[in-house]
C-alpha cells in the first residue's frame, strides 16, 4: 500500500477536493463532476462526507502515478494528455465524465504498475 499524498488531506485527514484541484492544476467545478458532488457543496465544505470514496480512489490513482513518474507535474502531465487506451481522451476527463471512467483509469493505472501497459 501506497503512503497518502498528504497534501490532499484536509487537517482533520479527510480528502480534500480544493486540495485535489491544486494539485492537478483544475477548477473545483471539474472535481465536483469527479466525484458527483455538486460544487457549491464542495465550495463550503470541500472535504465533504459525500466527496470521500470517489476522493479517496483519485488520491490513489495520484500515488500510484507519482511512485511510477516520480513528481506532481508528471502525474499532471499524463492525467491531461489525451491516451489511445481512452479512446483518444484524457485520463482526467474519463474520470469526469464517463459513468465507469474511475473505474477504468484504475484499471489502467493497476496495470502500469504491474508493467502491463
Amino acid at each position: 500500500m501506497l503512503a497518502p499524498v498528504k497534501e490532499l488531506r484536509s487537517e482533520r485527514g479527510h480528502y480534500d477536493t480544493r486540495r485535489i484541484a491544486d494539485y492537478l492544476g483544475v477548477p473545483l467545478k471539474q472535481v465536483a463532476e469527479a466525484t458527483r458532488v455538486s460544487r457549491q457543496l464542495l465550495y463550503q465544505h470541500p472535504d465533504a462526507p459525500k466527496a470521500q470514496a470517489r476522493a479517496a480512489a483519485i488520491e490513489r490513482i495520484i500515488a500510484d502515478l507519482q511512485a511510477l513518474y516520480g513528481s506532481p507535474e508528471a502525474v499532471r502531465a499524463w492525467m491531461k494528455t489525451p491516451a489511445p487506451v481512452f479512446g483518444g481522451r484524457t485520463a482526467w476527463e474519463m474520470i469526469r465524465t464517463e459513468p465507469h471512467g474511475l473505474e477504468a483509469v484504475e484499471a489502467y493505472v493497476e496495470n502500469l504498475k504491474e508493467g502491463n501497459p
